[in-house]
């Protein structure tokens, strides 16, 4: 998955200077005429690749950069004035300095200039790390002559014969509205979207494969944290391993590199680590975890530290591990369940308004009707619902923002924690697979290990020849489980959503309330939405899914893993339940068995969901796609039962037995308990 950004925030007259903003961003000395002074900063080691873009009907006099925004501080008056957008992009590695050039004009023209603003590009590569891109965008449209336009204008309000309303002294009646829908916030989701498709049509272009995501790794159904490019220390670290001759790969990587190579002169354990034929003892572990933790700590960033700190005073307990990712859960479950759904219900809101808005002028009087408005009495319902948007999207917004500056602090420390997990674990078990050293799955079962470690359980300590076993499971688990969360909210969301539609239906019928069919349409169409998200999400589990089967079944022929990559989310999640369920039993399965197990929970879906449609005759259920009407049972779609049929077929049969050698699971315990005893200097033997 290729590093993903784009950020976007408004350049105001109350606290900045445009000009100041734009001499910055392309390293050239531009005179404020507003400041009376030349804005001019450092000298930068690259100079940025400046150029401004501009829509055909804008005046040339829009290409110089100085002339440019001295006019737009001019123009704009108020004291408190929106100057510009800011849009920040983070370039991809993956592509050379042509390519990101060529990126950044497709994404500016296609998805600004066209709209009609003015776009001043800096691209900035002073850190061969982290190259990005400023986009300067104006945020006043221009009129077809060249000269500026207005920001705002007015919408008359007319009665059913389109003549304009006026109050009682004579005056017109009107809403103030923006003249484009720039500020908008599913404005910004779109050029979000957009810029992920511009860069993976750009890597499908060159031939790379890799992929840019504009969702937020727990929107993708990951578990994942997102990480951030880090600034001086990553360059520096980068450029150190290279001089050396080495190879840094990955953000662990790079610093665990430059942690050996900085920290050389402190001894790196003060106690002794045996090989993994004999444990760590608790005391050793809670040392090592100690000294990973101040390792990590002396090379983090400003924010970082301040993250920290921020989160011990929030958490009122100690910054580890445990602590941090039960507090991180709890984020995203209020975001997944309160703060996601209220996001959709304004979108939803703001789209269904404007709608009505339409069909009020094109005299639709039907689809009026169906989402709780009259033609009679438009105004007089349209403008209070309105103003409950409006103020409920201020409401919300603020909401948002303090939601998001609490999970950017507890992301950045629950980075720190698994940076020091993966450090301390790979440390006491130094012949981890390297699929497992620094994948984010298997962080809580890392995260039980040591703590069994520390507090010395006997019973949950794991030996280095169980170690791979005990990962995969765990990685199998995470996923599986991940795949079930989401399988039964997109089943609760859907069945919500015809039980919905079926009351709304029947509230028009019964000529019910405008009001309650507006809220009825509002929730069926939010519910509608979160459906439609929750399925993107399965889209990106079922990848993860469709991996994990291919490394778990990796010496099937390649035309059968190709046909297990076309099976929907629900069958993948089955085939790999059966295999964990088998392989903590001592077997391991082979895929026709796995499959046949598959094969049989989707069979019980078939029947529920043929029960279930038994009992839906509504004119609302009947108006949905086979699709739509199936995902309460069929997350992804439903499997061909000739697929899983070729699939029995051609599948391995083979089956390794549990090896009769074992011991007794009671004896094999007996054993472990000893042997562990004696590592632990608990036990002498004689």
């Amino acid at each position: 998955m290729s590093y993903y950004m784009l950020r976007a925030n408004v350049i105001s007259k109350k606290t900045q200077s445009v000009v100041a903003s734009a001499s910055y961003r392309s390293g050239m000395p531009l005179y404020s005429v507003r400041d009376e002074e030349t804005k001019n900063f450092r000298t930068r080691g690259i100079t940025p690749e400046a150029f401004i873009l501009k829509p055909d009907h804008a005046p040339e006099w829009t290409l110089n950069r100085e002339r440019l925004w001295n006019e737009v501080e001019t123009k704009e008056n108020a004291w408190n004035a929106q100057l510009a957008r800011e849009i920040l992009i983070a370039l991809p590695l993956e592509l050379n300095h042509d390519q990101q050039k060529r990126l950044v004009e497709t994404f500016v023209q296609t998805h600004f200039v066209n709209e009609g603003m003015v776009a001043d590009v800096a691209i900035h590569r002073d850190k061969e790390h982290n190259p990005h891109a400023h986009i300067l965008l104006t945020v006043r449209p221009f009129k077809e002559d060249g000269t500026w336009g207005e920001k705002k204008r007015r919408e008359y309000e007319r009665d059913e014969h389109g003549e304009i309303k006026r109050t009682e002294d004579g005056k017109k009646i009107f809403q103030t509205v923006s003249s484009t829908d720039w500020n908008h916030r599913e404005t910004l989701v779109k050029w979000r979207l957009a810029y992920a498709e511009t860069i993976n049509d750009l890597f499908l272009e060159n031939g790379i494969n890799q992929k840019a995501s504009a969702l937020s790794f727990e929107e993708q159904g990951l578990e994942k944290i997102a990480e951030v490019r880090l600034e001086r220390n990553e360059y520096q670290f980068v450029k150190r391993l290279a001089a050396q001759g080495k190879e840094a790969t990955t953000f662990y990587h790079q610093l665990n590199q430059e942690i050996r190579i900085t920290n050389q002169e402190i001894e790196r354990l003060e106690s002794k680590i045996v090989s993994l034929a004999a444990h760590q003892t608790a005391p050793s572990v809670e040392k090592l975890l100690h000294q990973e933790t101040s390792l990590v700590k002396s090379q983090l960033e400003p924010e970082y530290i301040k993250s920290i700190h921020f989160l011990q005073g929030r958490l009122k307990k100690e910054v580890n591990f445990t602590n941090v990712r039960q507090h991180l859960d709890g984020l995203y479950r209020w975001r997944e369940r309160t703060l996601e759904p209220k996001e959709t219900e304004m979108t939803v809101t703001h789209a269904l308004l404007d709608a009505v808005n339409k069909s009020y002028h094109a005299q639709n009087k039907e689809f009026l009707q169906s989402q709780g408005f009259s033609i009679n009495r438009f105004y007089e319902q349209f403008v209070p619902r309105l103003e409950a948007y409006e103020s409920k999207d201020a409401d919300q917004e603020k909401e948002a923002k303090t939601q998001d500056m609490l999970l950017e602090h507890t992301e950045r420390v629950y980075n720190v924690c698994s940076l020091i997990t993966h450090r301390t674990f790979n440390q006491v078990y130094p012949d981890v697979p390297e699929e497992f050293k620094w994948n984010d799955r298997v962080l809580l079962i890392k995260n039980e290990i040591l703590e069994a470690l520390k507090e010395n359980r006997n019973e949950q300590i794991i030996y280095p020849e169980e170690i791979t076993e005990v990962l995969s499971i765990a990685e199998i688990y995470q996923v599986i489980e991940k795949s079930d969360t989401l399988s039964n909210t997109i089943r609760i969301q859907s069945l919500t959503r015809n039980k919905l539609g079926k009351e709304k239906d029947a509230l028009i019928k019964m000529r019910g309330e405008p009001e309650q069919v507006y809220q009825l349409s509002i929730k069926v169409n939010t519910m509608q939405q979160l459906l439609t998200q929750s399925s993107r999400k399965a889209e990106l589990v079922n990848e993860q899914l469709g991996v994990l089967l291919r490394t778990t079944f990796a010496d099937e022929k390649e035309s059968t893993l190709r046909q297990v990559d076309e099976l929907p989310l629900q069958v993948k999640a089955d085939i790999l339940r059966a295999y964990k369920d088998e392989l903590k039993q001592g077997f391991t399965p082979s895929l026709r068995a796995c499959v046949q197990f598959a094969t049989a929970r989707e069979t019980e879906r078939a029947d529920k969901q043929q029960a279930y449609e038994k009992t839906q005759s509504t004119s609302f259920f009947n108006r949905l796609s086979t699709a739509q009407k199936e995902i309460s049972h069929f997350v992804g779609g439903r499997a061909s039962s000739e697929l899983l049929e070729q699939l029995i077929h051609q599948s391995s049969s083979s089956q390794a037995a549990k090896q009769s050698t074992q011991l007794s699971s009671k004896l094999k315990r007996k054993t472990k308990n000893q042997r562990i005893r004696q590592q632990l200097d608990l036990e002498v033997d004689l």
